[in-house]
């Protein structure tokens, strides 16, 4: 082959896909073969376009041709008119800005007539769309047009305030939203609004945060056929309601409440607490296929997660986040028998001893334990563990990563975030691990020590850095003890030199008339060119990593 273009199509795109949005754009320009490729659906629907502007002028020319192609278009319509030190007790500026709002478009269109031509009159075939604006402006927009985009799949709205509460309304009454083809709504509330109606017959997925009576409105009529749904509770009396809802479509589930523990407790001591058992636990018989749960929430996890395991639920996937929970709520986990993935994020165990919680679920695949209050012991329970992803507190790493090597033989892979130092010896045992595929350290400084006690592991193909600060003394190493690595990411880090290979720190630091040349010859260390240099068998990826030299620290 003397030529890449002697690839067959297939073989070319599946390059191009490792290639970030921005290389594509410089890429598309090499040749007519590869602009073709690059300009085909499958790509366009990758890229989402963005306008942040004031619409105030019209688009050019060039960018209305690149909207003929666009799958995916976002559209922030802020206004510049308004001012963030605007009195509302200041009659006279209050009486001038109504006058701006009600005027300043009497000779010119408006920057919401600019918005609905740019979507409405040049046929775009959007299949996404997202508009960030007032709920006013909005409804200028889009009005009744919106079943003219006819391939458009999916809807993301937020609404902010308006900014001028007393100018004029210029739609009274209700607005419905229309479209047969709609399976996915996002609505995103700043504040409550009652003048608003969806119809969309083919709705499957909704995003939606209950601040008023209408949203909730929106679940009950679409409950029976939705297969994602995503809430946030702003009140309780809202959850009420929701409770009541069958879901028998409903595969994912993610539940938001910001409360506390003292809710929970005030709700289990009150007496009509028995009269709610019932319908609670119809509401979970009425999502037999239910694979993904998603609960921040004290008092939703304690009145659903019991009746989980008690209904022998066939739940995947379980996470939970913000929250306090009590060492009996825990257990009922393991009742869950399909369960496959578990996660704890920011929660507190709450145990009648100072003993750590552990947990007997050796059928678990996947365990993610992120910025807890609590540990969790690491033992033969979770012998069946593939998958795990920890946060370490303590400076005791080295024995979590023991515990860990000793009691997991199935983990695959392993991610460390260290939100303290590593010990030297933390990997030691890291052989022990004979089916572990991939490893990444998160928010760490690897120093050359730690590499020094870490054994050769074979099996190993893939390494992630990512947020850590590194030199290429600590990097070079990793080759040797990972020999079969097929795969290095550095991604957000930060890398300094090694003073192994140039001057000292104190060195440098008094030599201040350095040639140009020999700066030149030492920074081809401090690049990610060298670093691929350094793999060369390996696919290297250095992704938003800052390269700096050692004298300017």
């Amino acid at each position: 082959m003397e030529n890449i273009n002697d690839l067959p199509v297939e073989i070319l795109t599946r390059i191009f896909d490792f290639l970030t949005i921005s290389d594509r754009k410089h890429v598309s320009r090499v040749c007519r073969l590869w602009h073709n490729i690059l300009h085909c659906v499958r790509f366009q629907r990758q890229c989402r376009l963005v306008f942040d502007s004031t619409f105030e002028e019209q688009l050019s020319d060039l960018e209305k041709r690149i909207l003929r192609s666009c799958r995916n278009l976002s559209i922030t319509h802020w206004d510049d008119t308004d001012d963030d030190d605007y009195d509302d007790d200041d009659e006279d500026e209050q009486l001038e800005k109504e006058v701006i709002v009600q005027f300043k478009y009497l000779f010119k269109p408006s920057p919401e007539r600019n918005v609905t031509d740019l979507l409405f009159e040049e046929s775009l075939p959007l299949e996404s769309l997202e508009i960030n604006t007032t709920f006013d402006s909005c409804r200028d927009i889009i009005e009744d047009r919106l079943p003219q985009l006819e391939q458009l799949r999916e809807l993301f709205l937020s609404f902010d305030q308006n900014r001028n509460p007393n100018s004029p309304k210029s739609h009274p009454g209700i607005w419905v939203l229309q479209h047969k083809n709609l399976e996915t709504l996002r609505i995103g509330l700043s504040y409550e609004i009652d003048a608003f109606r969806i119809e969309a017959p083919s709705l499957t997925y909704l995003d939606i945060q209950p601040k008023c009576r209408w949203s909730m409105e929106i679940v009950e009529t679409y409950c029976r056929q939705l297969r994602t749904l995503k809430l946030r509770f702003q009140h309780v009396e809202y959850m009420e309601s929701f409770l009541s809802l069958p879901f028998p479509s409903l595969t994912h589930l993610q539940v938001r409440m910001y409360d506390d523990k003292e809710i929970q407790m005030r709700y289990a001591r009150n007496r009509n607490r028995i009269v709610d058992a019932e319908r609670d636990e119809q509401f979970v018989r009425d999502m037999p296929k239910l694979r993904k749960l998603l609960l921040e929430s004290n008092l939703l996890f304690f009145r659903i997660g019991v009746l989980l395991a008690k209904c022998n639920h066939q739940l995947e996937e379980l996470t939970l986040e913000e929250q306090q929970i009590d060492y009996a709520q825990l257990k009922v986990v393991e009742s869950l028998p399909k369960l496959k993935s578990f996660t704890l994020f920011r929660c507190e165990v709450l145990m009648p001893s100072p003993a750590l919680p552990s947990l007997n679920m050796p059928h678990l695949d996947k365990l993610e334990l992120f910025y807890n209050e609590s540990s969790i012991v690491f033992n033969e329970g979770l012998s069946g563990l593939k998958s795990l992803k920890i946060s370490l507190w303590t400076e005791k790493n080295h024995k979590v990563l023991y515990k860990i090597c000793k009691n997991l033989p199935n983990l695959e892979h392993l991610e460390v975030l260290a939100n303290t130092k590593l010990v030297n010896t933390c990997l030691r045992y890291l052989h022990r691990l004979t089916n572990l595929r991939s490893l990444k350290l998160d928010n760490s400084e690897p120093s050359t020590l730690l590499w020094q006690h870490c054994p050769v592991v074979p099996s190993i193909q893939r390494v992630v850095f990512y947020n850590c600060t590194l030199t290429s003394d600590t990097l070079l190493p990793v080759a040797r003890l990972f020999p079969n690595m097929r795969e290095l990411f550095i991604d957000r880090c930060y890398f300094k030199k090694g003073f192994a290979e140039g001057k000292s720190e104190s060195d440098s630091e008094g030599d201040g008339d350095e040639s140009d040349s020999e700066r030149k010859n030492d920074n081809k260390y401090l690049n990610a060119d060298r670093v691929r240099q350094l793999f060369p068998l390996c696919r290297v990826s250095c992704k938003e990593s800052s390269f700096y030299w050692h004298r300017y620290q």
